[in-house]
């Protein structure tokens, strides 16, 4: 089954701007701000922002000294009058296609045009248009309704901006036919117009199945549906991954998948992965068996704690100490448990930016919890083995990453009041030194290494993990961004946070080679593949709206694969 993502789904120009300004607002602002009906019409988004702190009303009675977001759809002239002068602040988040249109209905009736908006008269966005038609309006929602069209000397014709495209014009051809002097300006969206264009071109493709992921109250996400269902299509609106059926899909063989200008990016991402997992699931048996494992030795990050193990060992040859396997045993629990415990304690967060990941803490993360708890025991054992000071250095990083991710440390960094450190401490580039400590600094500890060589091996381990994490966080941006996770890209947005990633990772390379290059390791710059593995993925993300986030867990962690097979290089 061969599935394909829309070139243009998900979040709109509107939707995208008034997402990005109402969380942004959420996250500097302490208390709770209401918006005037629904922001968008996505339930999941909305209800996530609600328990964020943005609260839905629907009567202007509720909106006395609050601050008010006005929705993107617009609200009528009066409403939006009564909003300013009553709210103690007002958050304009009309899209600017809609405020556009506003500007021209207003600006024709001002000149005697009577306005014709086509479009759903019971739509917001229509609502709100026939405000500003202070020169008499009239909506038509289908051909008949041009029969009840008033006289007038001149007519103006704009549409919701989220219309189809060839009922805008086919009604303004009918038109055109019984009345004269009429002024038609084409406000359909290019983003609505462009999404009924992907759908069409699909079904010219030879498309047997349209899935289309967006709420069932959305206008834009049910055309697109109905564009499928009117050429035979079959056809499938669904507002979440949970709503779609293996069986269904049985027969499929070309699915495309497409999203309505509300539907953000994490639900797009589980859909992909839904389908995904459909058809591995109709995959060779032994395939599938092998995928299935490969995912839970990704999720439950056992593949990160056996890499910590290899890369105990390339530390030590690199410095030319004798290898300890004890330190790369209590560095690959100290892995394992650190993860296992963070991703249980997140489990909530997991349900809605990455489900299936969630499903597998849901399954075994009883058990995975209590072999953590078994494996801290076991490390502090070995590392005792090693010497009791190793062991007091060891519960260090353990007691530090426990704490890192404590609602107190939080406190902490907020209380301090510097914006650059609460960034920082965002960007998870601590947790890439925790790494370091395991990875570096317990195995060099009083064991003759030189400074140099500690800071060789800590800059190319660092933009290894680094980069690793932030590859992770890029793909699921824009459910960390409405979820309210801090990460490199959320603080500084997705464009700036890659440039800093090419930062760091050029600093850390340039160190690492040139200190390999002068105490003549030559063979250790193969470790550079590692990093250029990365930066091509990194690159490849940033052309990619929706991804399948399994598949590029699998891409993330077969570079430990090629660390593996350059080791005996080395």
């Amino acid at each position: 089954m061969k599935i394909e993502m829309a070139k243009n789904s998900g979040f709109c120009m509107g939707v995208r701007n008034a997402i990005l300004k109402i969380v942004d607002e959420l996250n500097s602002c302490d208390e709770n701000i209401y918006v005037y009906g629904p922001l968008i019409h996505n339930p999941q988004t909305v209800e996530v922002l609600k328990k964020r702190g943005l609260i839905t009303i629907n009567s202007l009675k509720e909106i006395k000294n609050k601050q008010i977001a006005i929705r993107t759809h617009g609200i009528p002239v009066d409403e939006n009058r009564v909003i300013r002068n009553e709210a103690s602040r007002t958050i304009n988040l009309t899209c600017s296609r809609v405020a556009r249109v506003q500007s021209y209905i207003k600006k024709y009736s001002s000149n005697g045009y009577f306005t014709i908006i086509i479009g759903d008269r019971d739509h917001a966005e229509v609502i709100g248009l026939k405000s500003y038609a202070t020169a008499g309006v009239h909506v038509v929602s289908e051909p008949d309704d041009i029969n009840t069209l008033p006289r007038s000397e001149k007519y103006l014709i704009v549409s919701q901006t989220t219309h189809e495209r060839n009922q805008f014009e086919l009604i303004v051809n009918l038109i055109r036919e019984k009345h004269s002097n009429v002024e038609v300006i084409d406000t359909i969206c290019d983003s609505t117009r462009l999404r009924q264009d992907d759908v069409r071109e699909g079904i010219a493709r030879g498309i047997d199945t349209l899935v289309v992921v967006g709420g069932k109250n959305s206008a834009n996400t049910t055309r697109l549906a109905k564009i499928g269902t009117d050429n035979g299509i079959k056809t499938f609106h669904i507002e979440t991954d949970e709503e779609l059926i293996a069986e269904e899909f049985k027969n499929s063989r070309y699915v495309l998948v497409t999203a309505g200008a509300s539907t953000p990016g994490w639900i797009i991402n589980n859909v992909l992965e839904k389908l995904y997992i459909i058809n591995n699931a109709n995959s060779n048996p032994v395939i599938k068996v092998i995928k299935k494992y490969f995912e839970f030795f990704v999720r439950s990050n056992i593949i990160s704690s056996i890499a910590s193990f290899l890369m105990v060992l390339i530390a030590q040859k690199y410095a030319g100490i004798e290898p300890g396997y004890k330190y790369g045993i209590i560095a690959a629990l100290f892995i394992y448990v650190m993860y296992t415990v963070n991703n249980y304690l997140d489990r909530e967060f997991l349900i809605k930016s990455n489900s299936y990941k969630y499903k597998i803490y849901e399954k075994s993360g009883l058990y995975m919890l209590i072999a953590a708890i078994i494996s801290f025991f076991i490390s502090i054992y070995i590392s005792y083995s090693i010497s009791a000071t190793m062991m007091y250095l060891f519960l260090v990083p353990y007691l530090l990453g426990v704490f890192y991710s404590t609602p107190y440390f939080k406190l902490v960094i907020k209380a301090l009041g510097s914006e650059l450190i609460k960034k920082i401490y965002n960007t998870k580039i601590v947790t890439g030194f925790g790494w370091l400590v395991v990875l570096i600094l317990l195995p060099y500890y009083d064991r003759g290494v030189d400074l140099i060589t500690f800071i060789s091996m800590g800059s190319v381990f660092f933009t290894f993990v680094f980069l690793r994490q932030f590859i992770i966080d890029l793909v699921a941006f824009q459910g960390d961004l409405i979820l309210g996770r801090d990460t490199l890209a959320t603080s500084f947005g997705a464009k700036y946070a890659v440039y800093i990633a090419y930062a760091i990772s050029l600093t850390g390379v340039i160190a690492f080679s040139v200190v390999t290059i002068l105490s003549g390791k030559f063979t250790y710059l193969l470790f550079l593949l590692c990093i250029i593995y990365y930066l091509v993925l990194l690159k490849k993300i940033g052309k990619t709206d929706y991804l399948i986030s399994l598949r590029y867990e699998f891409l993330i962690d077969a570079n430990y694969i090629l660390m593996a097979l350059l080791m005996p290089f080395l």
